[in-house]
């Protein structure tokens, strides 16, 4: 009865030290994989946040020797700073505008190339070729072929007869929306191509048998599949307009006045040109608080929750 009875509890009293001779080596293996993102995150993350804080703080310049402590005066002259004010409704109608856009574009160009035709391959070589091209040379090209003396686009306006100044204040974030959609369009086919290659031919085979016709099954079928897609491909293309510097300073340098001044101009203006790395720190902070409340709302409807994908 009694050997009985502690043959029994035997297992018992074993499980709980193997289970936690098991969980230690577990937890390491956890933290000895996390350790080179936690380790990436501290040196090019955290710590360059900390130290934009700090100088935020601070009256540094280019030429200081001596750097003092001046609390929130930077953050408040930057707040009362007309140019940052314009800089940041600049960006922000600009980045919801060519993101838009470049969704719309690169969806309709996926659609026409997702299917068989003669000339495909070159088809999708000529869409991909303005992602290949750096923005700031895409800025320069533009730039050159805009030119008022010697540029061929103005030459063939006024051919037809058309005075045009391309870079006439109420037209130049035209012509730069017009650039930007045709560089990065080919960002978001790719995505949205991916994504379509990805559907089942099976949802549209039964679509076509319930009788839907191709809008239809475009609604219907392709639209709710694609949401994630459309979602991740719109928050990366966001994210890339948003601090877009290169291709506007190129070709317009912020101007004319600080019409095509972005956020990103905004700060290398103040840090390289006035010389202010307070205020341009203070800036981009203030462009931090704006911008990371909004990354979990934009995440959330990227990311797919398991309940969602049931």
């Amino acid at each position: 009865m009694i050997s009985s009875t502690i043959g029994a509890a035997a297992p018992r009293s074993r499980r709980p030290a193997g289970t936690r001779r098991r969980g230690a080596p577990r937890g390491a293996a956890r933290w000895a994989l996390s350790a080179p993102l936690l380790i990436f995150l501290a040196l090019f993350a955290v710590i360059p946040t900390g130290y934009g804080v700090w100088v935020a703080l601070t009256d540094q310049t280019v030429l200081s020797t001596d750097v003092r402590f001046v609390g929130l005066e930077n953050f408040a002259a930057v707040l009362a700073d007309k140019a940052f004010w314009s800089s940041l409704w600049f960006t922000a109608w600009y980045t919801v505008l060519t993101t838009a856009i470049t969704l719309a574009t690169g969806l309709g160009v996926a659609l026409l190339v997702n299917r068989r035709f003669p000339g495909k391959r070159a088809l999708f070589t000529i869409v991909l070729l303005p992602i290949m091209i750096a923005p700031a040379l895409m800025g320069l090209m533009f730039r050159l072929a805009l030119n008022g003396d010697t540029g061929v686009i103005p030459a063939v306006l006024r051919s037809l007869g058309m005075q045009v100044s391309l870079f006439d204040p109420h037209a130049v974030a035209a012509l730069l929306v017009v650039l930007e959609v045709v560089q990065w369009t080919p960002f978001t086919f790719l995505i949205i191509y991916s994504g379509l290659q990805a559907l089942p031919a099976e949802l549209y085979e039964a679509a076509a048998l319930d009788g839907a016709s191709r809008w239809q099954a475009f609604v219907d079928v392709t639209l709710p599949l694609l949401r994630p897609v459309l979602f991740a491909a719109g928050f990366l293309r966001g994210v890339d307009a948003l601090r877009t510097f290169d291709v506007i300073y190129v070709l317009t340098g912020g101007g004319p006045g600080t019409v095509t001044t972005t956020l990103s101009i905004y700060v290398y203006k103040q840090a390289f040109v006035s010389g202010s790395f307070g205020l341009a720190a203070a800036a981009a902070v203030l462009v931090m608080i704006i911008i990371v409340p909004l990354v979990p709302l934009l995440i959330s409807r990227v990311v797919v929750q398991p309940g969602d994908a049931a």
